[in-house]
């Protein structure tokens, strides 16, 4: 799922709304069942390394650049892209999508990433996590072309490391529970 976490998406007559609600409540409170806010679904997306497109990817985003290729089939015989996706891999990759995390209070989404003092990229998504007791964040960063991140990074003056996606259970068994 988007955030996940074992859950479900329900489709129901916008005028059964709340009856709806109530009743999913009273039938999962021995289970512990609680709603959750938009913040709490950004925090549990990002945990899992999952991008909003249009908050996370650029005009010139592709899966190579955001850590996808492996979503993408290229020895499909054709699909609308494959010719752009292999003429993109002729480029170096300059800059990526990458997961990162520092220590202490989350960075503003839009804070500036820097090698020294020079410019490098930018947060994308950034929330504390409860889970991890530590900020994570998608980040756009410059790459030496092979698409390693150039020297070490810093945002708001703390040093971030670059972090494998996803930062949470990486074996995907929460949402198998």
């Amino acid at each position: 799922s988007f955030t996940g976490e074992a859950s479900f998406e329900v489709h129901h007559p916008r005028h059964q709304s709340v009856t709806l609600w109530r009743e999913l409540l009273r039938l999962g409170r021995d289970l512990g069942i609680k709603p959750h806010g938009i913040d709490t679904l950004f925090t549990l997306r990002l945990e899992k390394g999952h991008i909003i497109v249009g908050m996370d990817t650029e005009s010139d985003s592709t899966p190579r650049r955001l850590g996808l290729d492996w979503a993408v089939k290229l020895d499909k015989p054709d699909f609308i892209g494959r010719q752009a996706l292999l003429r993109s891999y002729g480029f170096p990759l300059e800059k990526r999508s990458v997961g990162l995390v520092i220590e202490g209070s989350a960075p503003e989404e839009g804070s500036i990433i820097r090698t020294g003092s020079e410019y490098a990229g930018y947060v994308t998504s950034s929330r504390f996590s409860p889970v991890l007791g530590h900020p994570v964040m998608l980040g756009w960063v410059a790459t030496d072309g092979d698409g390693s991140p150039v020297g070490d990074l810093s945002i708001d003056g703390r040093p971030a490391r670059v972090a494998s996606l996803p930062f949470y259970d990486p074996e995907g068994r929460r949402a198998r529970a």
